[in-house]
């Protein structure tokens, strides 16, 4: 009976080794099958993922200069309400804060304009030049009236309309950040013939 035994073992043991190994082997292919597949999706959907976020770069930046512009123009009409200055600097914040607001109405049809303009005529042509040099123009006379301020800000005594001087400059000092790095955009956007359109606005 003990001979019976040994020899039994002898011929099933190595039956079930074998048996673990084929099942730990196959429970480790599944394991690379499915980390394959995660990879697979992984790449199909990351490029997707990219686009939507590039796109909500492209809505964020625009909604963040409408939104610069409206409160700037919102500093200019605060600008134009203020009272207990002296009569000299006071006509002159209020003349600044108004040709700032026209500014600032003016800002906003140019970055309309830049908005309209079809995707097709941008490949094809490039961005509006003459909107570019426009809106150049106008940073020129934000910064100019940025330099007004801070020297009439040096003539009023009261602390708090001291602070809203700086605060209505700091808001022009961003606003003029914005409009650079839009104009950066559009003059580096890639175009066919733009190199031919930019020749007649230099």
């Amino acid at each position: 009976l003990s001979f019976s035994l040994i020899v039994i073992s002898l011929f099933v043991l190595p039956t079930i080794v074998l048996a673990q190994g084929k099942q730990q082997g196959q429970g480790a292919s599944r394991d690379n099958t499915q980390e394959v597949l995660i990879e697979d999706e992984e790449t199909v959907i990351a490029p997707q993922g990219n686009q939507v976020q590039n796109q909500n770069q492209v809505k964020t930046q625009n909604q963040g200069e409408e939104t610069q512009l409206q409160v700037a123009t919102q500093h200019m009409e605060q600008l134009m309400d203020m009272e207990g200055l002296s009569e000299e600097v006071g006509n002159k914040v209020k003349t600044i804060a108004q040709e700032q607001a026209q500014t600032q109405t003016q800002i906003q049809t140019q970055l309309n304009k830049l908005e309209s303009k079809s995707g097709l005529m941008k490949k094809l042509f490039g961005s509006d030049y003459q909107v570019i040099k426009n809106l150049k123009q106008q940073r020129e006379q934000n910064q100019l009236r940025i330099q007004q301020l801070e020297q009439l800000q040096t003539q009023i005594v009261n602390q708090a309309d001291q602070i809203q001087i700086e605060e209505a400059v700091q808001v022009l000092i961003e606003q003029n950040t914005v409009l650079a790095d839009q104009i950066q955009a559009e003059e580096q956007a890639g175009s066919l013939f733009g190199w031919l359109v930019r020749l007649f606005y230099r």
